[in-house]
């Protein structure tokens, strides 16, 4: 009876096992199948974990910052004429397929690194990579299912301009737009050399051009213009219904040029732009951009990456919706091409690079136009952390592009230009030397609406100030008693330590760090998109700290400045902002650790001097 009782015991517990394992297995399929096809239904589920720098529960790196990189490098390495002008593409079977990495061996390793500054990317694995490499499909199951008649859709010309681009990176863009673009919607690729020096990109070139199965056009500028210019120039050429501008390191995925014509088709004051996924610039292999995110600007006027807000998430219309960008990257987009010319083009007076894409932005929003992130369509885009190329002689990387921001803020910004000067007085001083009267004159005969207007309704989630804002710096009681006042500043005191700070304040200089703003809303934000919030540590029901995070619309963002007892009050807690001090509690585990900063605390209210602030009004205007 003991040994049936036995068996039986064990028998159950198998079926068990087996019941366990089969339920796994259906569950991890299943979550692989949702992950893949992005099956998630954004309007309920997609929204950013407001206590960490998730997605959906999964760490996530995010590319801010200028679009083009920081301003030109200069190389530490002396390169010979013969380093400059090899040109030793290679390809190897199966080397970067499917957008996987290229790993290099030792010798290898050292080249690319010893080549890296030529380009800003490796050019040694981009060498190894062929010109026609797969790579995969990052769509929404919902954007593979659509079809578009691509008989009624407008055809295109494809505008790409290079200066001395690696040869194996520009045959590349160059192919993917021939393979992964519909014939009859593929007019021609007009390819515009901004006066480059490199060897291989003469006869070379020349000769895979006339290879090729579809018209390509080969301008040459015969001084360098700059990609403003050079873009004029090949717009100036194209014969299609539609301009798509490319940078020269890219990489088009299946079906990127049929939702960028629909949105044409559907109103032509409509300018796309494409999601733009990562190609690694040391290993090349395609990373999946998560496109919940849109154009906007700091300050300074630099274009930045910033998180569709939870509200803006939630009132889409579906997961695939075109998402309107304040702001766009300026790199990859498609206009109607007599729009391109109605609106005025580029301004021509932009001179090289900076700021070209801002202007449009401004002045395509504030004329009437529309422009939009078209979650269909995916192109890969080299994201080098700085530019491999140098600024004309004479002419500084700095006075050129100030000078481009400076005609962006007069022509454009109206009051909250003297906003951008506070961070930028030589970009001012340049201000008064510059004739801008025919894009004044443009902007009067488009009868454009002011820059009012574009941050209410085409960024209502902005951090510029309004007017009813607070807007200075945030000091605390006892330090103004004192006369050496502390100011509440946000850089983070680590990288994973994102806690406000104090410290004294630069009353006479502006430090964008240490000026906040309180809109009617009741956030406290900052430049960058900063906001003041404060969440539950870890553990705890009760305990709540003071945290800098990027704005999300979230209720741990919202407070109240109690002009009775000068307090700071936190809105979901109720509880006040306090003394700063150097023990704080850790997040990671309910504990007490001791910090080198000084940190504000946030406690219950008591109405004593220790929560006393004040809020000393900045005039931005003047």
């Amino acid at each position: 009876m003991k040994k049936h009782f036995t068996i039986r015991n064990k028998l159950i517990l198998l079926c068990l096992g087996i019941l366990i394992f089969v339920f796994i297995w259906i569950t991890i399929t299943l979550l692989l199948f949702i992950i893949n096809d992005n099956y998630v239904n954004i309007m309920k589920h997609e929204k950013l974990n407001e206590n960490d720098d998730t997605f959906n529960g999964h760490k996530v790196q995010v590319v801010v910052g200028h679009y083009v990189g920081s301003p030109p490098f200069k190389s530490k390495t002396n390169y010979s004429y013969e380093e400059l002008n090899a040109n030793s593409y290679n390809p190897q079977k199966g080397y970067g397929s499917n957008g996987l990495s290229v790993h290099l061996n030792k010798k290898q390793q050292l080249l690319g690194k010893h080549l890296f500054e030529i380009n800003q990317f490796n050019l040694v694995v981009s060498d190894l990579i062929a010109a026609n490499r797969s790579l995969p499909d990052q769509r929404r199951r919902q954007c593979r299912e659509i079809k578009y008649d691509e008989d009624n859709l407008p055809d295109t010309s494809v505008i790409i301009v290079y200066h001395n681009e690696a040869y194996s990176t520009l045959i590349r863009t160059i192919t993917s737009v021939i393979n992964r673009s519909p014939k009859k919607l593929l007019k021609e690729i007009i390819l515009v050399d901004d006066f480059s020096s490199r060897l291989f990109l003469n006869q070379e070139l020349e000769d895979f051009i006339i290879k090729q199965p579809i018209k390509i056009k080969l301008l040459r500028a015969k001084k360098r213009v700059g990609l403003i210019k050079a873009r004029l120039m090949g717009a100036n050429e194209a014969t299609a219904k539609v301009l798509t501008f490319l940078d020269s390191h890219c990489e088009c995925t299946i079906g990127w040029l049929e939702p960028l014509l629909q949105r044409i088709k559907d109103n032509r004051t409509n300018v796309p732009c494409p999601v733009i996924d990562v190609i690694n610039d040391e290993t090349f292999s395609y990373q999946k951009g998560i496109d919940l995110f849109r154009g906007g600007i700091n300050w300074n006027l630099q274009f930045r990456w910033y998180s569709l807000s939870s509200k803006a998430v939630g009132g889409r219309k579906d997961s695939i919706s075109p998402i309107p960008t304040p702001t766009m990257a300026g790199g990859l987009f498609s206009i109607d091409r007599d729009y391109f010319y109605e609106m005025g083009s580029y301004d021509s007076n932009l001179d090289i690079w900076g700021g070209e894409n801002i202007e449009m932005s401004f002045r395509i929003w504030q004329c009437f136009g529309r422009i939009e992130i078209i979650i269909c369509s995916r192109v890969g885009h080299i994201f080098r952390k700085s530019s491999p190329h140098d600024f004309p002689k004479g002419k500084s990387s700095n006075s050129i592009i100030f000078e481009n921001l400076a005609r962006v803020a007069e022509v454009w910004m109206d009051d909250w230009k003297h906003l951008f000067y506070k961070t930028n007085k030589h970009a001012e001083k340049i201000s008064k030397k510059i004739d801008i009267s025919d894009r004044v004159e443009l902007r009067k005969k488009l009868k454009c609406r002011n820059f009012e207007w574009y941050l209410k309704n085409v960024w209502p989630d902005h951090f510029f100030p309004m007017v009813n804002d607070r807007f200075g710096r945030i000091i605390h009681g006892e330090s103004l008693e004192e006369k050496k006042e502390s100011c509440l500043h946000w850089h983070t005191v680590s990288k994973s330590f994102k806690k406000p700070k104090m410290h004294n304040c630069s009353l006479i200089h502006f430090d964008s760090t240490e000026i906040w703003l309180m809109n009617q809303k009741g956030q406290i934000r900052s430049d960058e998109n900063v906001c003041l919030s404060a969440s539950l540590i870890t553990g705890s029901d009760t305990i709540y700290e003071l945290q800098v995070k990027e704005c999300m619309d979230y209720d741990i963002e919202y407070w109240k400045f109690d002009t009775t007892y000068n307090n700071i009050i936190h809105i979901k807690s109720k509880l006040c902002l306090g003394k700063p001090s150097k023990i704080q509690h850790n997040t990671n585990a309910n504990v007490i650790v001791s910090s080198d900063e000084l940190i504000p605390k946030i406690s219950k209210c008591n109405y004593q001097k220790d929560q006393e602030w004040s809020i000393i009004d900045f005039r931005w205007k003047d």
